[in-house]
């Protein structure tokens, strides 16, 4: 699972709308459909704000690195 599929997966689980989540994340709605679609990737300070938004911890980052293992077999 890559960074796009990663962030649509969390804003969803957290029944939030692109809106919502820019709105937390203090970015555009507009931005936030181009890093769900694999268009653009955050800068580090905006990854971190989408990480805080989204109460995106370790444990999620471990649950995507297996799941990507997972799927590449």
């Amino acid at each position: 699972m890559d960074f796009a599929e990663n962030l649509r997966t969390m804003r969803t689980a957290r029944n939030l709308t692109q809106v919502q989540l820019a709105d937390k994340a203090m970015t555009s709605p507009a931005f936030i459909s181009h890093m769900e679609t694999g268009k653009m990737l955050p800068t580090p300070s905006l990854k971190h704000r989408l990480r805080e938004a989204l109460d995106w911890g370790e444990l999620e980052d471990k649950a995507f690195e297996i799941l990507g293992r997972e799927e590449s077999t």
